[in-house]
């Protein structure tokens, strides 16, 4: 009996065994069940936070590049404006200068280059273009700029200005542009030229501001009238009144606006000049002494240029000393009148 209840505790053991071993088994599985549900909640949650941080990204980069969009279409936007308050405050420092100083400038679309970019007049600056050139101008928008995180840079490469007709001058600036992001997220680099168009109308005419000794200033102001003399009964009423304001006319063998600013009386090349008639009263009144045998048109008169002349017009009175060039019957309209051409 004893080999035989040996061999049965023997047999049990090893039932027992394996049963343990069974145990372990499931207990290992639903450990490993457990730990890998576990690795994939991390997972899910590691990528479902990836993927919100990279939409997260695209949306910032998103509306960065539409910001810097928008400051780009503001600042081409800004500069014409910034173009025409420097141009026009540029125009009035050199009337100014003149007036005050007497002299003509040697060249005006240089002094004019220097004054609107840097803001200086020989040598000094005018007051009216304090923190008014456009150097201020884009350094402030430089100043902004970097606080928005954008790095800009803006090369002049030239300063014109003309004529676009007898009452208007068009400035324009071509310029090399650089815009980017401080990031390297997004750049712009491109060429522009700047235009903005000055009307000259209430400026001082750089002629009678000198020849008076500032005296006797006159502004532009064009010709309101329709017709000078009235063409059914010669009536010469609105003839008069321009010639006791000295309101300008066009006229193509006179200079410009700008031309004037160096007393240069040549004809406008592309026919943009414009003049007026000397008040005589006005320049008598100043204790100026009155040249009464030249021709009134204010170029000639203050430059004492030799001229065809005509004078004692019927409807002008005599104290009006209205004379001008026999070729300017049908400018001011009086080729249907009488007058003389045996002037002084």
């Amino acid at each position: 009996m004893g080999p035989i209840i040996n061999k049965n505790r023997n047999i049990l053991k090893k039932m027992k065994k394996i049963k343990y071993v069974k145990n372990i088994g499931k207990k290992g599985f639903t450990y490993l069940l457990i730990a890998s549900i576990l690795i994939a909640i991390v997972l899910i949650v590691f990528l479902t936070t990836q993927r919100y941080k990279y939409q997260d990204r695209q949306e910032i980069d998103q509306i960065r590049i539409k910001t810097i969009n928008d400051f780009v279409k503001g600042f081409n936007d800004d500069v014409e404006r910034a173009t025409y308050i420097s141009s026009f405050r540029t125009l009035l420092a050199i009337e100014d200068y003149i007036a005050t100083k007497g002299t003509f400038l040697n060249n005006t679309e240089t002094q004019f280059q220097e004054t609107f970019y840097y803001g200086t007049l020989n040598g000094s600056i005018p007051e009216i273009m304090e923190d008014s050139s456009f150097q201020n101008y884009l350094t402030n928008m430089n100043n902004i700029a970097n606080k928005m995180g954008i790095q800009t840079q803006v090369n002049i490469s030239k300063i014109s200005l003309k004529h676009s007709n007898p009452w208007n001058i068009e400035v324009s600036i071509n310029s090399n542009i650089s815009i980017q992001d401080k990031e390297g997220l997004v750049s712009w680099e491109y060429q522009k030229e700047f235009k903005t168009i000055l009307p000259i109308e209430n400026l001082r005419d750089p002629l009678y501001s000198t020849f008076t000794n500032n005296r006797v200033p006159n502004t532009i102001i064009q010709n309101p009238f329709e017709n000078l003399v009235n063409s059914t009964n010669n009536n010469t009423t609105n003839l008069k009144k321009l010639i006791n304001n000295s309101y300008y006319v066009e006229s193509s063998n006179a200079p410009n606006f700008l031309m004037r600013f160096e007393n240069n009386y040549s004809p406008d090349p592309l026919g943009y000049g414009i003049e007026s008639i000397v008040n005589i009263g006005e320049i008598n009144a100043q204790d100026i002494e009155v040249y009464s045998d030249r021709v009134k048109i204010d170029y000639i008169y203050f430059n004492n240029l030799d001229s065809t002349k005509i004078c004692d017009v019927d409807g002008i009175p005599s104290e009006y000393y209205f004379v001008i060039p026999q070729n300017k019957t049908n400018l001011y309209e009086i080729n249907e009148l009488n007058y003389s051409t045996s002037c002084p």
